[in-house]
């Protein structure tokens, strides 16, 4: 009998813990429904019943035994349009949202996706709730995620990429996954003709007077540099002013970031959305496939035409030793722009050209390739040697307040193109709070919540209010612009493919970071604060040696570099 009692007891056990070691299945027929989701029977659904969602919502009720990150797979029949788009409720809270491509038409054709979630431990809840509507659920599994580690590239896309290119993308490589770089979106930069100073920009004031800091990254538009009326007085104040902002916030330390909203390049219709506009990318093509461009086309002139005029703009930048984040042609695989329009094949065909003829007519070495995703598009991807950053463009809809860290967005940008890219949160509505990334590991590489009413609050808006820029801007997980290093001090172990020449340690007044960087292959670092008592000791340090050290004390400090029997002392304050 006692042994009986003893395996029950066993099998009880082991049961209880294989919910938690391996996947745990919940039925969408037995969460609770709401606004006209509802159960449906076919042969083809897991226990023969699945749930049409509609235009509703429905919410499952889940235990697991540790707090933490799950993966959660999504069985799932989509047959009505090409994508849809659902969101997440985590235990009552905003989380984040699923693209559920097309599995087929006509009668339920199931598929399954997996996304990435934090649950507590014990009880939890979670709901998929209307969005774009019209997806099926059958059921949902949840297993312990295991994060697979990334392997960043060391160098930018660019051939032979100029010494302020390569200080950013090394700046970017170094941080990712340690810190996030905070980020605005400006829009009303003009006051009429005039420029308004970079530091006078709405949204950084507001983040300013909220924080005491501002952002370390800042992004510009070359929406009115080409297109009808680009040769109007307004639209030139506006493009110069976007450069000489850029200008202004490489001087001080910061990063320059550019996206282009391309007005139509035949100046049919002064926009770029596709249902306002005529252009179509596919009349630049020699034959239907969209594999050869026709170099006399009207279409492909006029393409040419305006990649000209903006690489005549980043070429301003590159004379003045400026590197940029550059973000063209984005969001194409959502269909609402014209270059995105007719499919990916013309899409990749564009981006590319973009490529050469900015980098190999023009000479535009100081670019930082950033390209968009929103998950689901791998077959728009031009490819690991035409992108150095995959960015995620993310807005909750129906839009709300939404803190989240987005790991599910993050995890599948990771799982789809691989872990040799840096990752970063390209636009945004709600900035995620930094403890939340921290906790979930959704090290985004920076944020930048759009202008106007996402990045303050306008006619009622709270995407991001005055607390939240409080609170984010002064976690020391987050670089602002009064923690960046200033390119003039910010060295790499490499410069143009060349070693540094000597030992440097930078800043000299430092906040949360120090760098160290030697031209020897191996060296020691010591740090003694004024009393001589040893704070940190790094007994095997190569190249560039990142401390951090926002938990230090107020004071001078003392970083010695040790190489041998020769060893340089370096005073900083902090």
């Amino acid at each position: 009998m006692k042994h009986k009692i003893t395996l029950k007891l066993f099998l009880c056990l082991l049961l209880f813990l294989s919910g938690q070691c391996f996947a745990q299945k919940y039925e969408a027929e037995d969460a609770t429904l709401s606004d006209g989701a509802g159960k449906r029977n076919s042969a083809a659904a897991s226990g023969g019943s699945y749930v049409a969602m509609e235009g509703g919502n429905m919410s499952f009720s889940v235990q697991v035994q540790e707090a933490g990150v799950y993966d959660m797979k999504i069985v799932f029949s989509q047959t009505y349009d090409a994508a849809k788009t659902q969101n997440l409720v985590i235990n009552g809270a905003p989380f984040g949202g699923v693209t559920f491509q097309r599995t087929g038409t006509g009668n339920p054709v199931f598929a399954d996706i997996t996304t990435v979630i934090s649950l507590t431990a014990g009880a939890n809840t979670i709901a998929i709730t209307n969005s774009w509507g019209w997806v099926d659920i059958d059921y949902i599994e949840l297993s312990k995620h295991q994060a697979t580690p990334f392997t960043i590239v060391a160098d930018p896309v660019t051939p032979e990429p100029t010494q302020s290119a390569v200080k950013l993308y090394s700046f970017l490589r170094d941080n990712f996954q340690q810190k996030t770089i905070s980020g605005v979106m400006t829009g009303n930069i003009l006051n009429g003709n005039t420029p308004l100073p970079l530091f006078q920009q709405e949204e950084i004031v507001y983040i300013h007077n909220s924080s005491g800091k501002r952002p370390a990254l800042v992004g510009f538009d070359f929406m009115h540099s080409t297109g009808r009326g680009s040769e109007g007085v307004w639209f030139k104040a506006y493009s110069d002013a976007t450069l000489s902002m850029a200008t202004e916030l490489w001087e001080e330390g910061g990063i320059p970031a550019f996206c282009w909203h391309w007005k139509d390049p035949l100046q049919n219709q002064e926009s770029f959305y596709t249902e306002e506009t005529t252009f179509d990318l596919t009349t630049a093509f020699t034959n239907s496939n969209c594999t050869d461009w026709n170099p006399n086309s009207v279409a492909y002139k006029a393409i040419i035409k305006d990649i000209d005029i903006v690489a005549g703009l980043l070429k301003q930048l590159q004379d003045k030793g400026i590197a940029v984040l550059w973000r063209p042609i984005h969001e194409a695989s959502g269909g609402w722009f014209w270059w995105g329009a007719k499919g990916a094949i013309p899409f990749k065909a564009l981006y590319k050209l973009m490529f050469d003829r900015m980098v190999n007519q023009h000479g535009l070495h100081n670019l930082i390739w950033v390209w968009n995703s929103d998950g689901v598009d791998a077959d728009w991807y031009p490819g690991d040697d035409y992108v150095d950053i995959i960015g995620r463009d993310f807005y909750y809809y129906p839009r709300v307040k939404n803190h989240s860290s987005l790991i599910g967005e993050f995890e599948t940008l990771k799982n789809v193109f691989g872990t040799n890219k840096i990752i970063t949160l390209a636009e945004n509505g709600s900035i995620p709070y930094p403890a939340g990334m921290q906790a979930d590991n959704a090290n985004w590489s920076y944020f930048m919540p759009w202008y106007g009413d996402y990045a303050r609050p306008v006619g009622g808006s709270n995407d991001n209010i005055g607390s939240d820029w409080n609170l984010i801007m002064n976690d020391d997980y987050i670089i602002t612009l009064e923690d960046m290093p200033g390119w003039e001090n910010y060295l790499t172990s490499v410069e143009n493919n060349k070693p540094v020449s000597e030992t440097m340690v930078y800043p000299t007044k430092v906040k949360d970071v120090i760098y160290v960087v030697s031209p020897e292959s191996s060296y020691s670092i010591s740090i003694t604060d004024a009393a001589g008592k040893l704070i940190s000791f790094f007994p095997s340090a190569s190249e560039t040696t990142t401390i951090f050290c926002s938990n230090w004390n107020p004071g001078v400090f003392y970083v010695s570099v040790i190489s041998g029997n020769e060893k340089k002392i370096f005073p900083i304050i902090k």
